[in-house]
Formats: structure tokens, sequence, C-alpha cells
């Protein structure tokens, strides 16, 4: 078992290295983030991994140590995360970000919710499919001088979304999504 762990984890640094994750330009999941990934910053997080990693991901769960992984992983396609610090011009990136919003909403994506809190502003955006299923989900979040988007390819669970964004260490208030209406509210403890 050991021998097959340290396997995959070489296999799928090589494989995330490469960023892997096919040509999903053209899926109904896929969030076109125009040059917001490509913003002059400090410092910059790319991730894209697509069906091999996350098959190999799913291969290695240890649904007993992870449970809730496995419903968070078994239909995604791919997953992109830009994570950039240390952003110059906050105004014009703001007004770039609700371009990119208005791109897609005009584009069949709905907006689930917003939430600003302080200096922080969090959109989600959701590309719905047919019978109670959805091809995607996106999340842009948008501090002063950093930004974090995030798109989901696939059927994302609502209901164990906000796993979802615990898993890529992205901090977003606590939201429940209803998953027949895709109305969304912020979850108050």
């Amino acid at each position: 078992m050991a021998v097959r762990g340290l396997f995959v984890a070489a296999l799928t640094c090589l494989v995330a290295g490469c960023g892997v994750t096919g040509n999903f330009r053209h899926d109904p999941g896929y969030a076109s983030f125009g040059s917001l990934h490509r913003l002059e910053s400090n410092e910059q997080l790319s991730l894209s991994l697509g069906p091999l990693p996350l098959r190999l991901a799913r291969w290695v769960l240890d649904e007993e140590d992870e449970p809730e992984l496995e419903p968070l992983l078994a239909e995604l396609k791919a997953v992109r995360v830009y994570t950039l610090e240390g952003v110059r011009r906050p105004a014009a990136v703001a007004d770039e970000i609700e371009r990119v919003k208005r791109e897609l909403l005009a584009d069949g994506w709905i907006g689930v919710i917003t939430v600003r809190e302080d200096d922080e502003i969090t959109s989600v955006l959701l590309r719905p499919g047919e019978r109670g299923r959805n091809r995607g989900l996106t999340l842009i979040s948008q501090e002063p001088d950093e930004i974090v988007l995030v798109n989901l390819i696939g059927n994302v669970r609502l209901d164990v979304f906000g796993d979802y964004m615990a898993e890529l260490e992205v901090e977003v208030p606590a939201v429940e999504i209803d998953p027949v209406t895709l109305q969304a509210r912020v979850a108050i403890d």
C-alpha cells in the first residue's frame, strides 16, 4: 500500500505540474475569466486539475478518513483556481470583475449570491444544466489587494458547496444553496 501511495503521489505531482486539464474551453461549465487571471500582481497561484488528476485523487482517496471528499470529486470534470496577491490598480480590477460577471450572466450563468463583508466581495455563479443538475460553479472573491477565482467544471453538488471551498482552502462565508430554486442565503450560526 505504501508503494502504491508513493507511486500515485509522484505521478500526481508530475501530472499536476504539467497542468493537465484537457481542453474544457468549450464545456458549458467553463467560466472565462477574461484577463483577470493575468493581472499584474506580486504573487500568483494557478492550479488546473483535469480528469486524470481528479481520477487519481479519487483512486487514492481513503473514504474512512475523509468521507466528505468522495461526493466532492465524484462528478467534477476539472478544477481551476487562480489566486493573485498584491494586485495593483484595485479600481480597474473591480471594473474588470464586473465586466467578467456581466459576460458570464449573458452566457447563461446565474448569480447565486454576492456577499459583501468589509472590503471583501464574494460572488458565486452557477451554470444550470438539465434535470436538476448543473454544469459548473464559479466563485470570484475580491479584496482590495487580492483576488481568488475558482471554476468547478461538472455537476457541482450544491449540498456540499462549503466543503468544496474548504478543500480548496478558499475562505468564504457559510452559504446554503437550495438545489431546487438555486437561491442562496448566508448561513447564520
